[in-house]
């Protein structure tokens, strides 16, 4: 595809866009570390739900509907980061990669992936690393929308977690061990400049004591905490070393070579002080805290064996569970949160047990109940999640809530994500277009400076030229300068325009014919030129 194309402006004009050269076209890795073109969109563009701008037309990031917002929202930049879960390429509405909104659903900053749901992006969100505010996500294919025996939600080989700062250049990848797989769940950065991941080993045992085969294969998760600096795993914890194969809820196979998803880590907390680590296993309904020097287990809750009761009003499932296939887990004052999926698994075990809500619980450890901290937040209407989701508690006291991917009628994914106050009134709630998913979602504050400079196109039509002005990932722009003249070295300034969205069109009688704008920041400073472009 060309780095300028007139079919992708709605009206027909002459049509000409400029950008620097390194930002003309979208730049990724493949899994494997080589560089990746995206794919053809073969007339996809079009579709509804997809933005599309004159100065940026290799960016087609879907569109999210803005179903309410209301006074109270924290306005905060949304992160999500969209795929479809299908192996369907045609569903797929925009295209794949990060994607940080503002609160009225339009781009901030986009890095596409795939056109075609090749590769995903999952576990967007903005960290702390050595003090300065960084990207992080992980970046590969998932199977089940790609052939593999995995089972469905792995991480295929190749995968793994980059950091981005806050010009948008990546400074650090996260790759597995040899043996491993990086696990798309968690990436958990420390003060200290190390990363916290969940990478799984595929293990041989005799599985017959649980129906599988003499020969079977499982999925052992490993927490790993991995320094930055030097790529050398720090420290270790597995799963299957202290937690029985009997305690998940997920059927063993029965066929040769697919491997037994018995616990499905995904997620990792670290307390306040360090010595601790909270680790859900979705497939064991359990979240555990261990401690980070014995690698013992402290405490369980949920599960087959839950140390804690939970309220009558709160179990909806076999063994007193108050939830299932939860995601999520993080420590809270008290106790903890976690977003509870409600189930949507395989037989016999699958549910579901009811809609997915956000809990926050306060755990007694004198006499080993758990109790509500605040009643549960459900979207309305109710959603049941087949997989994903999480539950932030936000600075103010507001949880911010991804619903992972639903499963409505006639079998439609769906995704949402939605803001609530402390009384559990909702104050924003969107939707994301077709049946794209995010496997979480969250409100940050952010600031973005790009390293590349702003993008500029330029159109004539009815003798009135439009000049069309983005930066991708720059939130300290307030307006564009726009500059034209009859030659590249005598452009004068023509007018200001405050900044309307990801992309703002300024209209001129100037007759140019080049052009090319300035961003301006808060007290009219100049953050950075354009390149020129003649119309």
């Amino acid at each position: 595809m060309g780095a300028c194309a007139g079919n992708w402006v709605i009206r027909t004009f002459r049509f000409f866009c400029a950008h620097s050269k390194r930002g003309s076209r979208a730049r990724t890795r493949r899994p494997g570390g080589a560089p990746a073109r995206l794919e053809a969109l073969e007339g996809r563009e079009l579709l509804s739900g997809v933005w599309n701008f004159a100065s940026a037309p290799g960016q087609q990031p879907m569109q999210a509907n803005v179903l309410t917002l209301r006074p109270g929202a924290s306005l905060n930049p949304i992160f999500v980061s969209p795929y479809d879960q299908s192996s369907n390429p045609g569903l797929l509405v925009g295209q794949t990669g990060p994607l940080i909104m503002d609160a009225s659903g339009n781009p901030i900053w986009f890095h596409p992936l795939s056109n075609h749901n090749k590769y995903q992006a999952i576990d967007f969100q903005a960290q702390t690393l050595y003090g300065k505010p960084v990207l992080t996500w992980w970046q590969g294919t998932i199977s089940g929308i790609q052939p593999s025996n995995l089972p469905p939600g792995s991480a295929l080989p190749g995968g793994h977690f980059v950091v981005y700062n806050q010009h948008y250049r990546q400074i650090a990848s996260v790759q597995a061990p040899k043996g491993f797989a990086v696990d798309e769940h968690e990436l958990l950065l420390t003060p200290a400049g190390d990363a916290y991941i969940i990478a799984t080993k595929p293990v041989r045992a005799n599985l017959t004591p649980y129906g599988g085969l003499s020969s079977g294969v499982f999925q052992d998760p490993f927490v790993l905490e991995i320094s930055l600096r030097t790529g050398r795993v720090i420290y270790s914890w597995n799963m299957a070393a202290h937690v029985p194969l009997s305690d998940t809820y997920s059927p063993v196979p029965t066929a040769p070579n697919h491997p037994w998803d018995v616990y499905h880590a995904n997620s990792i907390a670290l307390s306040p002080d360090g010595s601790q680590l909270l680790v859900s296993a979705r497939n064991t309904w359990g979240i555990y805290d261990i401690s980070r020097a014995s690698g013992q287990i402290l405490w369980q809750v949920g599960g087959k064996e839950s140390q804690f009761t939970m309220p009558s009003s709160l179990v909806t499932g076999p063994d007193g569970s108050a939830f299932q296939y939860q995601h999520d887990a993080r420590y809270t004052p008290g106790g903890i949160s976690l977003f509870d999926d409600g189930g949507q698994g395989a037989p016999p075990n699958g549910g579901p047990y009811g809609p997915g809500r956000a809990l926050f619980l306060n755990l007694n450890f004198q006499n080993h109940t758990a109790s509500l901290a605040s009643p549960p937040d459900y979207h309305n209407p109710a959603l049941y999640p087949n997989s994903q989701g999480n539950t932030q508690l936000l600075p103010n006291g507001n949880a911010f809530v991804g619903w992972g991917s639903d499963t409505g009628s006639g079998g439609v994914l769906s995704s949402y994500f939605t803001e609530y106050s402390p009384g559990g009134k909702v104050l924003a709630d969107y939707s994301l277009a077709g049946q794209d998913i995010s496997y979480r979602a969250f409100s940050y504050p952010w600031v973005g400076i790009p390293h590349l400079k702003p993008s500029v196109a330029a159109g004539v039509a009815n003798g009135q030229t439009t000049v069309y002005a983005s930066w991708n990932g720059s939130t300290e722009t307030t307006a564009w300068e726009l500059l034209a003249g009859p030659t590249r070295n005598s452009l004068k300034p023509v007018l200001t325009a405050p900044r309307t969205g990801f992309e703002t069109a300024i209209t001129t009688a100037n007759p140019g014919p080049f052009y090319k704008v300035l961003a301006i920041g808060a007290g009219d400073v100049i953050l950075r030129s354009s390149g020129i472009v003649r119309a």
